[in-house]
């Protein structure tokens, strides 16, 4: 992935910072001005997830309907509590995803997929989720065919800066399937038990930190994968995860994960 700084402190180990959803913490969650900002405070990836419209466009949202995070509720009062896939890009591009955060946000759009290299400036990695596949039946194979097509995606892929992954096992598979870097999400500790369920084709494992103990880390090691953890937000979190020696922390604030604990990664 991203090229890390040294550190200054002997023995001490420096992850990737990964803005969850962009900036979220402070700007609405996978919006164009979520994704600056965490370049701008300083995060080497953002995480974003991923769907399929009714239509078979890829788009980035986090939620099974619009409710929380867009006007839905406004603009398809009908349809509102309807599922996100369920609507086609066209109506999709007629909702506001940033008011809810904000008034300075009011007009930020949903992102398609197609759009984000463009709105991340061609800085930052990817980390992308595929949220709920059975909801979005083929998106794998969209996606691949996708990245396989634009020139900046393929630079990522080249650059081993970007990852996918999904809670999915099946959907991990298919990931794996279509030859792009696959990463399992998981929800409980990633011990010796569960690691030998995975995929043996996956780069690595997402863990929750709240689940990731010293036994798991080691697991994951012994593994030869990768080790990430979400969504780390208070200091005390980043410390005990900077101690188990993870890879990357998804965090909804980049910015202050950078400072002043953990020196910048670049």
């Amino acid at each position: 992935m991203a090229e890390k700084a040294e550190s200054n402190v002997p023995g001490r180990h420096i992850p990737l910072v990964v803005g969850h959803r962009g900036n979220s913490g402070f700007a609405p969650e996978n919006t164009a001005a979520a994704f600056a900002q965490a370049a701008v405070a300083g995060a080497n990836m953002i995480e974003t997830d991923v769907r399929l419209t009714a239509d078979g466009e890829l788009f980035l949202f986090h939620d099974e309907t619009g409710v929380r995070t867009t006007n839905v509720a406004q603009v398809y009062p009908l349809r509102a509590e309807d599922p996100i896939t369920s609507f086609t890009a066209g109506e999709l591009r007629r909702l506001d995803a940033g008011a809810h955060f904000g008034p300075e946000y009011a007009g930020e759009p949903i992102v398609f997929l197609s759009e984000l290299p463009a709105a991340l400036g061609f800085e930052l990695g990817v980390n992308l989720e595929i949220k709920s596949p059975v909801s979005s039946p083929g998106v794998e194979q969209e996606l691949a065919l996708m990245l396989a097509g634009n020139p900046d995606w393929v630079q990522l892929l080249e650059t081993q800066q970007l990852a996918v992954s999904s809670f999915d096992p099946a959907s991990v598979s298919r990931l794996a399937d279509l030859h792009l870097p696959a990463w399992q999400l998981v929800s409980t500790d990633p011990d010796a038990v569960l690691l030998a369920g995975t995929d043996p084709r996956v780069r690595g494992v997402v863990a929750d930190h709240r689940c990731l103990t010293a036994q798991g880390a080691a697991a994951v090691r012994a593994a030869e994968l990768g080790l990430w953890v979400y969504t780390v937000n208070s200091d005390a979190d980043t410390a005990a995860v900077l101690a188990l020696g993870v890879d990357a922390v998804i965090t909804d604030f980049p910015g202050n994960l950078l400072a002043p604990a953990v020196p910048v990664v670049r």
